[in-house]
């Protein structure tokens, strides 16, 4: 079921039925993350494959709350962190993976200068923030069905319009006003 929750999270997020996150297909990069955690269940010992395979995830899940917030903002800054998990998920280790994103970590706390009171910009913050503290399946898990919900929920279409809808003033008529 998550592996298919990961997937949709992704979709929903993209807004396409074959986001290009993962090579090999989410649903398979949380399949493999099952199967170094049946091992771990069966040895008791957590190994640099199982850290890897989580981290995988994990990334997969902030790229969606981050694809989500990027199309509701659109927006540098958004965009650059969104360029920085992608990088990352291209990595061959856990190691990697946090090089890649602590040499960019100032992109990330620019996000919370640019909610600009938005209930669903920050809810979206919010999961993405609780995946990054996520330290297990389960967790991971709730808030990918979380997301799902709320993705789900968001009219993107309503938000594109209104970004439309927001042409700069004509300097001219500004002048005519003052």
């Amino acid at each position: 079921m998550s592996a298919k929750n990961l997937q949709l999270l992704l979709e929903t997020a993209y807004d396409t039925e074959n986001p290009q996150v993962f090579e090999e297909g989410a649903a398979n990069v949380y399949k493999k993350f099952e199967e170094a955690y049946k091992v771990f269940v069966q040895t008791g010992k957590p190994t640099d494959e199982l850290n890897f395979r989580f981290e995988r995830v994990r990334l997969g899940v902030g790229i969606a709350f981050l694809k989500a917030y990027t199309r509701l903002a659109d927006n540098e800054t958004s965009i650059e962190a969104l360029q920085v998990l992608q990088e990352a998920i291209k990595a061959k280790s856990s190691k990697e993976i946090d090089k890649i994103v602590q040499k960019k970590i100032k992109v990330f706390d620019n996000l919370y200068h640019e909610i600009f009171v938005n209930e669903e910009r920050e809810h979206i913050l919010g999961l993405f923030e609780a995946t990054l503290d996520a330290s297990s399946r389960e967790e991971l898990d709730e808030l990918m069905l979380e997301g799902l919900e709320l993705l789900t929920a968001i009219d993107f279409e309503h938000h594109a319009q209104q970004d439309d809808d927001d042409e700069p003033l004509d300097e001219d008529f500004l002048k005519s006003i003052q």
